[in-house]
């Protein structure tokens, strides 16, 4: 127990390290050196927890929105939406960094799965009294993670000037009644066998 606690909070030392370098020049002019050396930790720790330094961005942003949506599991999708803009908002500068850097699919490759789970959760609870195939609600909750990244890198990439919630209100409004219509069309398709 008490070596996970270590693990994590270096893990968490090292991304914080990474986040404040990544506040000041791009991720291909970071070196593992710098981090450990922010952070006075030694090389060895470092490669220790992980292979590269995009296994740790990685890390950062599956630990950062991990918590996002793990704190907003049983809300709404403006909720979570408002956590992710305002997470990418308040770290500017490390998300324009890795588009720049690495391009959208690191960030996107990074953050799907907790966002795809997410959704398929809402989706499952949505359709608890329907008979739907678990192939359909798959495909919806891939179709709903796709359309929110690429909204929120849109957004992102365009300086992030449109106020965030407006697009909230937009997205929720959007993905809940595609959401709604297209279980229904589910719904029905189901009973006609």
């Amino acid at each position: 127990m008490a070596h996970s606690i270590m693990t994590e909070m270096t893990k968490l030392i090292l991304s914080k390290s990474l986040k404040k370098l990544l506040s000041k020049k791009p991720l291909n002019k970071i070196t593992v050196k710098d981090i450990v050396s922010d952070c006075k930790l030694t090389r060895q720790t470092f490669y220790y927890h992980f292979q590269d330094i995009f296994e740790l961005l990685d890390w950062t942003y599956k630990n950062e929105i991990g918590h996002i949506l793990e704190e907003a599991s049983n809300s709404s999708w403006d909720v979570v939406i408002k956590g992710i803009l305002s997470y990418i908002k308040d770290n500017k500068s490390m998300f324009a960094y890795t588009i720049q850097s690495v391009g959208r699919e690191h960030f996107e490759q990074a953050v799907y799965p907790n966002l795809y789970e997410f959704s398929q959760n809402k989706i499952y609870k949505a359709s608890s009294e329907l008979e739907i195939p678990s192939d359909k609600i798959r495909f919806l909750a891939n179709l709903q993670t796709i359309t929110l990244l690429s909204v929120i890198i849109q957004w992102a990439n365009n300086g992030m000037k449109e106020n965030i919630d407006e697009i909230v209100q937009m997205l929720d409004m959007t993905l809940n009644s595609a959401m709604s219509n297209v279980l229904q069309e589910y719904e029905s398709e189901s009973s006609n066998y």
